[in-house]
């Protein structure tokens, strides 16, 4: 059959228009995924709970390992850092627990002569229950550290802080609470007494001072007086003084918490109060030149003298 030219067209336009669309198909390729479409998963950073039981301890232990030595001034402890600082010659190094390894770590710490100590000693074992006091204490949990390190006249302790700063928390080489004292209790009186006689077999006097500046003793060395005071919110501390006495010396154990507690209650019924003025204070020493010290208690400037058996022998 013979078309006609128009239909001739028609054809021809069709036929082009069906082989310009099979060339675009053919001609864009099948679509792949390239390298950067497809997201590498990334190595994560290993983590580890230093809140768990034993685990704190632990990675003490592997700190001294790695710096192969137990002279630190300085252990910090978080939920998830460690690190320790050493001696080494007359230079501080600091150990990290840092993504799984322990390594070498910059610290601006710098060993200027403070105490050195075995940080193996220190009983960190339960920190989150360290925690956890403190943060009631101290009414903040934000940015926890534990640290071991030098207080004061070289006694090492064992503090939690926060960040922002709240209460500094104190605790024992053992993990026991530094409590704050009130000293006009027996509890109060009790662990005082404990802090500032220590293992003294001997001292020239103990006292407790006005308006909450806490409990003391006195020991004669030569010509000087040293002295160890338990402030009520701060462990005990040692300071010394150029100074002689003439106090006579006297066994510690003579004094004894129960009976300055029940003196001082006696004392507050008789001037008709229930709880000690600010102002009171204790001394007990041979200041007056007796055989055996006596209990000096000062309140509302009336002074009362007791033995140590809790009789009263003021003068009148």
């Amino acid at each position: 059959m013979v078309l006609g030219r128009r239909a001739v067209l028609r054809v021809a336009v069709g036929t082009l228009g069906l082989a310009g669309c099979s060339s675009t198909v053919s001609t864009n390729p099948t679509p792949t995924d390239s390298p950067s479409s497809t997201p590498t998963p990334s190595a994560s950073a290993p983590t580890r709970n230093f809140l768990e039981p034993g685990e704190a301890t632990l990675v003490v232990r592997e700190l001294v390992a790695a710096a192969g030595t137990i002279n630190a001034i300085k252990v910090e402890l978080s939920a998830t850092d460690a690190a320790m600082s050493v001696v080494s010659g007359m230079t501080a190094k600091t150990w990290g627990w840092r993504n799984g390894e322990v390594v070498v770590i910059d610290s601006d710490t710098q060993f200027v002569g403070q105490a050195i100590f075995d940080p193996r000693d220190y009983n960190v074992s339960d920190l989150a229950g360290m925690f956890d006091t403190a943060a009631t204490l101290a009414k903040s949990s934000s940015g926890q550290q534990l640290q071991i390190v030098e207080y004061a006249d070289r006694a090492v302790y064992m503090t939690v802080t926060t960040n922002p700063e709240s209460l500094t928390v104190f605790f024992r080489k053992d993990g026991r609470l530094i409590s704050q004292v009130d000293l006009t209790t027996l509890v109060g009186i009790q662990e005082a007494y404990g802090d500032v006689v220590g293992s003294k077999k001997s001292i020239n006097a103990l006292g407790i001072l006005p308006n909450k500046g806490g409990m003391y003793v006195d020991v004669a060395v030569l010509d000087t007086i040293v002295r160890t005071l338990r402030q009520p919110k701060l462990p005990a501390r040692t300071a010394t003084r150029r100074e002689t006495t003439t106090l006579a010396a006297f066994d510690p154990s003579l004094v004894k918490p129960e009976i300055i507690s029940s003196a001082l209650l006696r004392i507050c019924t008789k001037a008709g109060t229930t709880t000690p003025p600010p102002g009171w204070s204790l001394v007990v020493s041979t200041k007056d030149g007796t055989s055996e010290p006596r209990m000096y208690f000062s309140m509302n400037g009336v002074q009362t003298v007791m033995t140590l058996a809790g009789v009263d022998v003021t003068p009148h």
